[in-house]
C-alpha cells in the first residue's frame, strides 16, 4: 500500500484513504447474513420460496452458500484484518448447510424420473446420502464453502474425520437413525472420482444431468484444497474439464452456454439468450479461465440491460435480448420494450449482478440502483435485503420481481465483490505472513466493523468501528499477532486511550473499551 496520499490517520503516518472502507449498503448486507446465520435452527425467515420441496434455484443450499461466499469476499477484499468479524457467521452458515431441510429433498431427487431421464421406465432405488454420487449442486457449494473457509482463516476443522456428518433421522419413519460422515478431502475424492469417471464434462446436478454452472463450485473446491495440502488438483481438473467441453461443445448456437447435458441421451437442455445463466456462469468460471470468460461473456452481455428511469437498468428477457441483439448485428436500433406479458421466475438479476461484477462491467452500478428503486430494499435488524416478490412489473413496466435468492443473498453478494474478486482469491491466495501478521480475531459487543487494515510499514492495525444503534457500546476486541515483549499504544479518534506489552507467549490482546456512534481504533506498537 502507498502511504503518501494526505489523509492520514493522526500521528501515524498512514494513509486512510487507501484503506479499503465498507459502505452502509454493504455493512447491511453483512448484517443480514449475519442476522441469517444466528436464527434458530430450524427458522428460515425471509428465506422460502415458491417450491416446497427445495427443487428450485433459490432453494436454501444456493442462499447459504452465497451467504458464506459473500462473507468470504468482504473478508478478503474489504477487511483482511478482522477474521473474527467475519468468521462466525461464515461457520455458522456451515452449521445451516448441513441441516436436514437444507438437504432431505435429495432421497426423493436420487430416484429420477422422466424429465431427468426420458428413457427411464421405472424410478430408481434412490439413496439417502446427499454427496456420495450426483447432486453436486449440493456437494459442489459444501466443498467449495469449506475450502474457502480453510483459504480464509488458515482453519482445517472441516477436514477433520467426520466434521462433515450428515444425520438422517426422522421421527416417525424408517428403521432409525442413519449418519453418513465426510471431511472436506474425502468429499472432494469423492467429487473428484466421479468427475474423472464422468470424462471431466463433470458431475450430474439431478440424475442424468450435468449442469454447466453448478460444476464450477467443486473447481473452486479443488483450488481451495491444493493451497492446504500442496497439491496440483486443480490444474487437472480445469485442464481436463476445458478439454473435455472443447470437444463437446459448451456454447449453443446464439452463444450462450447450454443449460445442462443429459448423460444417457448425450444431448444438451439449452437457454439461448438466458443472461443470468450467462452471468452465472461467468461469475465462477472467471477464476479460473479469465480470458475466455472476458471474451465470452461481453459478446453475451451485448444490449442485455433495459435502461429505466435516473440511470437504473433492467435485464431483457431471454426472447427480447435475442431481438436485442439481432438488431445491434443489424446496425438498428436496439432500445427495445420489454414484453409485458413475460413472468420472471428465475434469479435473473442475482445471477447476473455476479457476473457484472466478476468481470468489472460498470452496468451493475445501474442494475444495484434498479434493486435499490424497483425491489423494495428492507434495513431489519441492521440488515439490508430486498424482500421476496412474485409480481414481475409494476404498473410504469419496471421489473419488481425478486426470488429469495436474489434479494437474501446475490446482490450483497455483488456489492461486496471487486473486479475479478474471486479471480483473485483464487489465484492469490494469502500466505502464512497474513496469519501471523497482527488481526483481530474476536470481537464481542453492539458493533460493526467497517475497516480492518494493517499496514506493515507504520507497524499498525487500522479498525473502524460504528456502534450498533445510539447507545454506547462497550467493545470487547482480541486482537493476535502482535510481537511479543513489544510496547504498544492504542490511539481512539487520534487520541492515545491505551498503553501496555505484548505477551511474551504471543497471546492475544485483550481490548475494552466503549463506542459510540463511528469510530476508528489505530494499534500500534514500537
Amino acid at each position: 500500500m502507498s502511504l503518501d496520499a494526505p489523509t492520514r490517520a493522526p500521528g501515524l503516518g498512514v494513509d486512510l484513504s487507501a484503506v479499503p472502507e465498507l459502505d452502509d449498503a454493504q455493512l447491511g448486507h453483512l448484517r443480514h447474513f449475519e442476522n441469517t446465520s444466528l436464527l434458530p435452527d430450524g427458522e428460515w425467515t425471509h428465506m422460502g420460496s415458491a417450491d416446497p420441496g427445495q427443487e428450485w434455484v433459490d432453494a436454501y443450499r444456493y442462499q447459504l452458500a452465497y451467504m458464506a461466499y459473500g462473507l468470504g469476499l468482504a473478508h478478503y477484499h474489504h477487511l483482511p484484518a478482522a477474521p473474527g468479524a467475519v468468521r462466525p457467521a461464515f461457520e455458522r452458515i456451515v452449521a445451516k448447510m448441513m441441516r436436514r431441510e437444507v438437504w432431505a429433498y435429495w432421497k426423493e431427487t436420487s430416484r429420477s424420473g422422466p424429465f431427468l431421464d426420458p428413457d427411464l421406465t421405472e424410478q430408481r432405488a434412490g439413496w439417502i446420502d446427499p454427496v456420495a454420487r450426483e447432486n453436486i449442486m449440493y456437494s459442489g457449494h459444501l466443498y467449495a464453502m469449506t475450502g474457502m473457509h480453510a483459504a480464509l482463516f488458515d482453519d482445517d476443522r472441516y477436514d477433520a474425520p467426520g466434521a462433515l456428518t450428515f444425520e438422517w433421522k426422522p421421527l416417525f419413519h424408517g428403521f432409525g437413525p442413519e449418519t453418513y460422515s465426510y471431511s472436506r478431502s474425502t468429499l472432494g475424492e469423492a467429487i473428484h472420482w466421479q468427475m474423472v469417471e464422468n470424462g471431466w464434462l463433470g458431475v450430474a446436478c439431478e440424475p442424468n444431468c450435468v449442469f454447466v454452472v453448478c460444476n464450477q463450485f467443486p473447481l473452486l473446491g479443488f483450488r481451495f484444497e491444493d493451497q492446504r495440502r500442496g497439491t496440483i488438483r486443480a490444474t487437472e481438473a480445469t485442464d481436463s474439464y476445458r478439454a473435455a467441453w472443447e470437444r463437446k461443445g459448451m456454447y449453443d448456437d446464439s452463444g450462450f452456454p447450454v443449460m445442462w447435458w443429459r448423460e444417457r441421451q448425450d444431448n444438451f437442455q439449452l437457454s439461448p439468450y438466458d443472461i443470468g445463466n450467462a452471468g452465472w456462469v461467468a461469475s465462477v468460471m472467471n477464476a479460473w479461465n479469465r480470458d475466455v470468460v472476458r471474451e465470452v461473456f461481453a459478446r453475451q452481455a451485448r444490449g442485455a440491460l433495459r435502461r429505466g428511469p435516473e440511470g437504473t437498468l433492467m435485464p431483457y428477457s431471454s426472447q427480447t435480448l435475442a431481438q436485442v441483439q439481432a438488431a445491434l448485428d443489424a446496425g438498428e436500433p436496439a432500445d427495445l420494450p420489454e414484453n409485458p406479458d413475460h413472468v420472471w421466475a428465475h434469479p435473473t438479476v442475482g445471477h447476473l449482478a455476479t457476473g457484472l461484477s466478476e468481470t468489472g462491467d460498470e452496468r451493475l452500478a445501474g442494475l444495484l440502483a434498479h434493486a435499490d428503486r424497483f425491489m423494495n430494499p428492507t434495513w431489519e435488524n441492521g440488515g439490508l435485503y430486498y424482500p421476496r416478490n412474485d409480481a414481475s412489473w409494476d404498473t410504469d413496466g419496471n421489473m419488481t420481481y425478486v426470488d429469495p435468492l436474489t434479494g437474501n443473498a446475490m446482490l450483497g453478494y455483488a456489492r461486496l465483490n471487486v473486479p475479478d474478486g474471486l479471480w483473485a482469491l483464487y489465484n492469490k491466495p494469502w500466505t502464512s505472513d497474513h496469519f501471523t501478521a497482527p488481526r483481530l480475531t474476536d470481537i464481542e459487543g453492539a458493533s460493526d466493523v467497517r475497516r480492518a487494515f494493517y499496514d506493515r510499514d507504520s507497524r499498525t492495525l487500522l479498525l473502524g468501528l460504528r456502534a450498533r444503534g445510539e447507545a454506547t457500546a462497550e467493545m470487547r476486541l482480541d486482537v493476535a499477532g502482535v510481537p511479543g515483549g513489544r510496547d504498544w499504544t492504542l490511539y481512539q479518534d487520534g487520541a492515545a486511550v491505551r498503553t501496555g506489552t505484548a505477551d511474551a507467549g504471543h497471546t492475544a490482546i485483550r481490548l475494552t473499551l466503549p463506542v459510540a456512534g463511528e469510530t476508528t481504533l489505530a494499534l500500534r506498537w514500537q
